[in-house]
């Protein structure tokens, strides 16, 4: 009986199969391996390409503008100096053109040149912070007027000289901002705020006087009042156009309220005699009777205590203020930091 050897034939193409089906699978594992490989790296990649671009919360940007604004009142320091220049019996020699007085006081200039920066913070795409810092305003002069009085014994001439003198200084003002678009490169951006404020107020007084006889008498008052810390109130409108991504042109309202009180410091007065006094305490403003004139008008004045109505007949008593309230209108740039 014959028998078919078919087994190494079979063997072999078992091989064949078997090594061509480990192929298969090693391929597939490869691609397996390959895909998953791939899917971590996209997974690990975004989000490092995530973090590379800038989240629109982190950006600072540095605003700086300048530009004019409306007057300062001033507050009592000018009401003061009006008050004593434009008594009624100054301006009723004045209206009649006596001669006998001559020369005026003047008061404060209240134009102001605003400059600010500002460092800004974009929480959100609507919603930013800032923190600024203004140019600080000082405003002084001198000035003096003249009166004589006529009298039986001969003329009795009197000359008041005033110096005032303030600084405003503006070190920190803080502020939110909310922003809407408007047209293409173009938004506005509505906010307000708070400042702290610092401000000194000084004033140097020599009265002058040359009696019937042509005897010189003079005394003088140096005053100086602090007050360094004191909180204002504003409000801001922007507008903002972008030149480019980093660049951009602004134009700024902003409406501050303003008034500080509470200045306390010290008052040497001097007379020809060499005679002089010291004291601390608070400025007041009241209204008094001055009897080289004969009339009434308002005074500032360090003292310890409020002061009585006494002699100088003193009323309408309270802390002397500095009005600082009103608008400015400002031009400048806006530069993206980072």
């Amino acid at each position: 009986m014959t028998r078919l050897h078919l087994s190494p034939i079979f063997n072999s193409g078992e091989k064949e199969r078997t090594l061509s089906s480990r192929r298969q699978g090693n391929r597939m594992r490869a691609r397996f391996k390959l895909f998953f490989l791939s899917a971590l790296c996209l997974l690990l990649i975004r989000p490092c390409h995530a973090g590379e671009k800038k989240p629109f919360w982190s950006r600072f940007s540095l605003k700086v503008t300048a530009g004019l604004g409306s007057d300062l009142p001033m507050g009592d320091v000018n009401d003061c100096l009006a008050s004593f220049n434009n008594n009624e019996v100054f301006e009723a020699h004045r209206e009649v053109g006596t001669g006998q007085v001559v020369g005026e006081i003047k008061t404060l200039g209240t134009g102001v040149f605003h400059g600010e920066a500002e460092l800004r913070f974009d929480l959100t795409p609507r919603i930013s912070f800032g923190i600024a810092t203004s140019v600080p305003i000082r405003k002084r002069n001198e000035s003096s007027v003249t009166y004589t009085i006529v009298g039986w014994a001969g003329p009795q001439v009197m000359t008041w000289t005033f110096r005032p003198d303030n600084k405003i200084s503006y070190p920190i003002r803080l502020s939110a901002y909310y922003t809407l678009p408007l047209i293409r490169r173009l938004s506005i951006s509505i906010g307000g705020g708070v400042g702290f404020y610092s401000a000194k107020i000084s004033q140097f007084f020599r009265f002058d006087k040359i009696s019937p006889i042509g005897k010189l008498s003079w005394s003088t008052w140096d005053q100086v009042a602090e007050r360094n810390f004191a909180f204002g109130f504003h409000g801001n409108v922007v507008f903002e156009y972008l030149l480019n991504n980093r660049l951009g042109f602004v134009a700024e309202f902003q409406y501050g309220l303003t008034k500080i009180s509470g200045f306390k410091g010290k008052l040497k007065s001097v007379n020809e005699h060499g005679d002089s006094f010291e004291k601390d305490g608070t400025l007041y403003y009241f209204t008094e009777w001055n009897y080289y004139i004969g009339t009434r008008h308002a005074t500032l004045e360090i003292f310890k205590a409020p002061p009585e109505g006494g002699v100088r007949w003193i009323n309408d008593l309270r802390e002397a203020a500095l009005d600082l309230s009103g608008y400015s209108m400002r031009l400048g740039i806006n530069i993206r930091l980072f």
